[in-house]
């Protein structure tokens, strides 16, 4: 049996481009050129600054942060984005509290949601018929939901999401604002946006009150590794940086806030290089415009390459398994009639000829007009027996899954990536949603919270 080191040693020695994340795309960056990391993986001793009560160096380097971005302060997070959320939605609501959230959140924001007791009340953003991908939330849209739920403790929306496409922040910021509650939003796509002038600008600089980013998604950083701003004096430091301690590892590793400080300063001293990584992006989608079948979906986020296959005789999963199993391109993700590719500034000239050559010659092998129907997310009825935290913690069974129409779910489920529930704990399983499984089954989508014996089965609750 090989080790785990040994099996990553192996693949990395494969023919494999990494149109996915991390950021860094496996080339080795300078930060650790001169030492093995096992030399500077320390603890926490004398000399060295400790990451929960930050007075020296890691404090420095925040300050340095805090002065860039024009924040009220700047956390390093060593346990990934996942851990900022959490600690954003702790930190503004108590147990039992109502907040609103995108229904394309991320399942780390419906876990945060089960764990504190909360009420969701979701938010449907406006979705694309042809591909089923989300394009936009209107700020009237969020003004209504606030003025129906006065209680809510927050609201919290992803922009830019998964595809790369950016939400109206300065509007939706200015209706939060108004009602008097927080603004949460998840930016772990974009880490970039605040280097680049050819890219979107960040929700750091538009009124929301906390902006989570993933520092190893689109930035040359270790994987596990994000930044946590406070951007107004409307959230408590304190009181963040004691959510923060809740959920963040109480033996913080100094190589991933290395990582950060690297990342963030090669952001900082490189914009001509990102415009440069833009002219790449905007030349290969002149370059896709060759395409017949195929389409290059237009994105607010340049560097989130959507590849439909809506108008075409393939599914997203079997164009995305063609360019991992013939072109040795991995691919960051496959949905019904898109797959998507992630970029960044590391990405190289190579990477980018040998995508844009292999999309040219599969397009060439491809038919139009097979008519693909997409499930928009809204329609699929989302209605609540109960919040998450009641049903997980209610007495639950496994039933067939074509059987499981008007019972209420005990699981998440998801296509992983990108992480999306569409089923959660305490609604009602409607047939749409069964019908939808079992597309995703058909389709080999990686589907997670169904169980598969010889058949499918869903864990319910046992009314």
């Amino acid at each position: 049996m090989e080790s785990v080191y040994e099996v990553i040693k192996k693949y990395n020695k494969k023919d494999i481009y990494p149109f996915h994340m991390p950021g860094h795309k496996r080339i080795p960056q300078e930060i650790f050129k001169d030492v093995h990391p096992y030399e500077v993986d320390y603890t926490e001793v004398d000399g060295l600054d400790d990451l929960h009560e930050p007075a020296e160096m890691y404090r420095s380097s925040m300050d340095r942060m805090k002065e860039f971005y024009g924040t009220q302060e700047t956390f390093y997070l060593v346990n990934g984005s996942t851990s900022g959320i959490m600690a954003s939605i702790a930190a503004v609501c108590d147990l039992g509290d109502t907040i609103i959230i995108g229904r394309n959140c991320h399942k780390s924001v419906y876990r945060a949601v089960e764990l504190l007791g909360l009420h969701p009340v979701y938010l449907y953003p406006e979705v694309d018929a042809e591909n089923g991908i989300v394009i936009n939330m209107e700020a009237e849209q969020v003004r209504a939901v606030v003025d129906n739920y006065p209680e809510a403790k927050a609201v919290l929306l992803v922009s830019p999401t998964y595809e790369g496409m950016v939400m109206d922040i300065r509007a939706i910021a200015n209706v939060t604002k108004k009602q008097g509650i927080s603004l949460i939003v998840d930016e772990a796509h974009g880490a970039h946006f605040s280097f680049g002038e050819d890219f979107p600008e960040s929700a750091v600089g538009l009124g929301a009150d906390i902006v989570i980013q993933s520092m190893h998604k689109t930035m040359p950083a270790f994987t596990q590794t994000a930044l946590l701003h406070v951007c107004t004096d409307r959230i408590s430091v304190k009181k963040m940086r004691e959510s923060i301690d809740c959920f963040e590892s109480t033996s913080p590793s100094y190589l991933l806030a290395a990582s950060i400080d690297d990342a963030f300063l090669f952001g900082k001293n490189r914009k001509k290089d990102f415009h440069q990584y833009f002219c790449k992006l905007m030349e290969f989608r002149r370059e896709m415009e060759r395409l017949n079948h195929l389409s290059v979906i237009q994105t607010d986020d340049p560097g989130k390459i959507v590849i439909s296959t809506s108008k075409t005789n393939m599914t997203g999963k079997e164009l995305y398994d063609i360019l991992l199993k013939k072109y040795h391109l991995q691919m960051e993700m496959a949905q019904e009639t898109y797959c998507l590719a992630m970029t960044s500034i590391c990405d190289t000239d190579e990477g980018f000829e040998r995508l844009k050559t292999a999309l040219l010659n599969i397009d060439r092998t491809l038919e139009k007009n097979w008519k693909k129907t997409v499930i928009l997310r809204k329609e699929a009825g989302h209605e609540m027996y109960c919040i998450p935290y009641r049903a997980k913690r209610m007495p639950q069974k496994d039933v067939l899954l074509e059987e499981s129409s008007g019972m209420v779910s005990g699981e998440y489920i998801y296509l992983y990536p990108p992480g999306i529930p569409f089923l959660v704990p305490g609604e009602v399983i409607h047939d749409d949603c069964i019908r939808k499984m079992k597309e995703y089954k058909i389709q080999s989508l990686n589907i997670k919270g169904l169980k598969e014996k010889e058949q499918l089965y869903i864990t319910v609750l046992d009314r």
